[in-house]
């Protein structure tokens, strides 16, 4: 009996450190800021997202790069010409495309951050 319950104490302990800390995460992502037109399209072999493109604010070349596959992870819906704001203080990620604007929240242990 000891032993299942030292067993069962020692996976919570363990399950508690490997849970994400979501605010702090939420926090660092609020600091990020990318106004992109893409004019070469990132290349997605890695889990960081490298895009370069035409700030929108300077109309001068930049690159944006994104180090925690936040916004990776919605590379299928970019395109050459497309516009990617993540504006900061802000936790919503944008696509605008020709005819449609895609919004993604970030999103923490199912909780949507705001």
């Amino acid at each position: 009996m000891k032993k299942i319950i030292i067993l069962l104490l020692g996976i919570s302990l363990l399950s508690s450190c490997l849970s994400p800390d979501c605010e702090k995460l939420a926090n660092y992502d609020r600091k990020k800021e990318c106004l992109l037109i893409i004019k070469k399209m990132p290349v997605f072999d890695t889990r960081y997202l490298n895009a370069e493109g035409i700030h929108l604010k300077t109309g001068e070349y930049c690159k944006c790069r994104d180090d925690d596959n936040w916004w990776t992870q919605y590379s299928d819906y970019m395109s050459v010409g497309d516009t990617i704001i993540k504006r900061k203080g802000e936790l919503v990620f944008y696509i605008h495309k020709k005819e449609t604007i895609l919004s993604f929240p970030w999103e923490c242990e199912g909780k949507v951050y705001k």
